[in-house]
């Protein structure tokens, strides 16, 4: 298995500084969308968050509530964001794994990030000047749990084929990526009635959205903390004591 080794948390130094001192800042969905919609930032904003690109080729909605039908007897795409997931708080950090750390001798490691990865944080981190760096994941996320006041949902971030879904042995259709369904409906057996496969997804795993990305954000290799029970009209400060000392150094010098 390829394991969580550190995070790093990417930013303005003053704001690290913040970070580290135990002020978690947690942004929202709909930040995410002003980001890439007003400054054209893809990678640090995501129109995709709390939402999926819905591919059908014989799509229809159904009113809630009502037998009310709108069919669409064509290939049809839409853009679907999840009403419940757009104001729950998240925080994000860098995963870094195994296969991202070199050893010495002595079993000593040291973290080796690939050009490419440099590049990417480069790209889609372009205002940071500094890096803190938790050495141990699993204590950082106890202390969050244990000191944050709310119940949390935290994972690695799961990258599937989102925005331009997958093509079909049709040839020019496009479907949704099957794996990114299945995981955002896992805690609801689907119903199979008259040779067909419903599959729910409720509010109450809404959270689940959030924890999904597409693979355009693959190298930004993230782990998400989700706040599932709040709510957050604007960035938000989020008080939790640490017990590791964390280190910020400039990005440049980690680079090198």
């Amino acid at each position: 298995m390829n394991k969580v080794r550190f995070f790093l948390k990417f930013g303005k130094r003053e704001h690290l500084e913040s970070f580290v001192a135990g002020n978690l800042f947690c942004s929202n969905a709909i930040t995410f969308w002003e980001i890439e919609k007003k400054l054209r930032i893809k990678g640090q904003g995501d129109i995709l968050e709390a939402g999926s690109r819905m591919f059908g080729q014989k799509m229809y909605m159904q009113e809630l509530g009502t037998d009310k039908v709108t069919l669409f007897d064509l290939p049809s795409t839409a853009l679907v964001h999840y009403e419940p997931a757009e104001k729950i708080p998240v925080f994000c950090m860098f995963s870094v794994f195994d296969s991202d750390c070199e050893y010495d001798v002595d079993g000593n490691v040291k973290i080796g990030l690939s050009d490419k990865t440099k590049c990417c944080i480069r790209e889609h981190f372009p205002n940071a000047d500094a890096v803190a760096i938790i050495s141990n994941p699993e204590m950082f996320i106890s202390d969050v749990k244990n000191t944050i006041g709310c119940r949390i949902e935290h994972d690695c971030v799961h990258y599937y084929h989102i925005a331009e879904g997958l093509e079909t042995n049709r040839s020019g259709q496009i479907a949704m990526d099957m794996e990114y369904l299945k995981y955002l409906v896992q805690d609801v057996p689907p119903v199979v009635e008259n040779g067909k496969k419903t599959y729910s997804f409720l509010a109450k795993y809404v959270y689940r959205a959030l924890l999904c990305k597409d693979v355009f954000f693959s190298d930004e290799q993230e782990y998400r903390i989700v706040l599932p029970d709040e709510t957050i009209t604007e960035g938000t400060l989020y008080p939790v004591k640490l017990n590791e000392v964390i280190p910020v150094v400039s990005l440049d010098d980690f680079m090198k």
